[in-house]
Parts: structure tokens; C-alpha cells; sequence
């Protein structure tokens, strides 16, 4: 699967309705511009910071390649969260870190975090097939997993070590800004 084919399939399923419009070169960019301003966490406190982490290691491991967390795609979900997010989607996605929180999540053995995961993943299925389309758009699983995609295929790390894509002139170099605006008013 190559870049353009990864974010193809990214833009289109993204719970981000303003996204949907973008073809992959500009949500290439866009993400990209996420990482550069990324640097510090302005929603997420460190318990859920640390949730998030977990989950999107799961998601995208490290193999013979790093995976989300040396793409700290955590800070680029907190920037989504602070600036795109409205106050109620926000909200939404807190209850969910809230709920694996409350189950112990981070400090339970890899193998029942799996299990959880793969638990909130059949639910995820279940409405889908159910035809609940619009509810498993909101579904917290569905976000992360999405998120975490966008997120670790527009990083330096996903971009450079996974795709192998060669940048001109050899090295990364986050894009300029695309004149997109985002969804918090900034």
C-alpha cells in the first residue's frame, strides 16, 4: 500500500466531517502541519495521554519499524482534540480514555488490553453491520483507530521509515501551511 492509497483510505473514513473534502496530498499536508505544532499536550492529562499511547501502540506496532508512540501520535490526538474537535465530540472521546481507565486499561497485561481492544472493535463491527452507521462514526474505537492512522502515516516516522518515502532534497521537512483553517477559531 503506498502514501497516497494509506491516506486515501484514512481521508475517507476519518470522523472528522471537514476532512472528508481533502484529497490525499492536502491531508498529507495538513497532518504533517499537526506533527510541526504538536509539541506539547493541551488537552490530555498524563493518565489519559498515557491511555492513548498504549491503545495506538496497539494499533500500529513497532516491528522492524517504529511504531505510534515513537510517532507520538498521542500529541498529534491531543492537537486534533484541542483545535477540531468540537466541545462534544470531545467530550465523547474523553468518556471513552475515561472508561478504559476505569477498567484498568494501561496497567493490565498486553494480552487484556488486546482483548479490550478487540472487545470495543466488535462493538464497532456490530453497529456497522447493524447499519448504525452514524453511531459507529462517534463510536470512540473507531476515532482512536483513525486518528492513530492519520497520525502515524503523516509523522516523520511513518512517512520516512514505514512508506519509505524519500523526501527531495533527502530529508524531513514539515509543509508550509496549506491555508486550511481549523475547526477551533484559531
Amino acid at each position: 500500500m503506498n502514501r497516497r492509497e494509506i491516506l486515501r483510505l484514512v481521508g475517507s473514513a476519518l470522523a472528522i466531517p471537514a476532512l472528508w473534502t481533502l484529497d490525499p496530498d492536502q491531508l498529507l499536508a495538513l497532518g504533517r502541519s499537526i506533527h510541526r505544532r504538536a509539541a506539547r499536550l493541551r488537552i490530555l492529562n498524563p493518565q489519559q495521554s498515557r491511555t492513548v499511547t498504549t491503545i495506538a501502540e496497539h494499533i500500529i506496532p513497532a516491528t522492524d519499524t517504529p511504531g505510534a508512540t515513537a510517532a507520538r501520535v498521542n500529541e498529534f490526538i491531543d492537537l486534533i482534540l484541542a483545535e477540531w474537535y468540537t466541545d462534544e465530540e470531545r467530550e465523547r472521546f474523553l468518556r471513552g480514555l475515561a472508561d478504559l481507565d476505569a477498567r484498568g486499561f494501561v496497567e493490565a497485561a498486553p494480552s487484556q488490553q488486546i482483548a479490550t481492544l478487540s472487545g470495543l472493535d466488535a462493538e464497532l463491527q456490530a453497529l456497522r453491520d447493524a447499519g448504525a452507521n452514524e453511531r459507529a462514526e462517534q463510536h470512540f474505537f473507531h476515532r482512536i483507530k483513525y486518528l492513530t492512522l492519520w497520525g502515524y502515516y503523516t509523522s516523520e516516522v511513518g512517512v520516512e521509515q514505514e512508506l519509505r518515502y524519500v523526501m527531495i532534497p533527502g530529508r524531513y521537512d514539515p509543509c508550509a501551511a496549506t491555508g486550511l483553517g481549523n475547526r477551533g477559531g484559531d
